[in-house]
């Protein structure tokens, strides 16, 4: 029963082409949403040494 995090770059409809139907719909009614906006941290420019 421990908290599992589930990540994707993939809109719900995409979701549904590549897992399906019915496990988008469960994972739909299983989790809660957080859609995180922001710079991507991974394509910045390394700090000058």
């Amino acid at each position: 029963m421990l908290p599992t995090l589930i990540t994707t770059n993939l809109p719900m409809e995409q979701l549904r082409v590549s897992l399906g139907d019915r496990v988008a719909s469960r994972l739909a009614e299983m989790t809660e949403r957080v859609i995180l906006d922001g710079p991507d941290r991974r394509r910045r420019t390394a700090p000058a040494v």
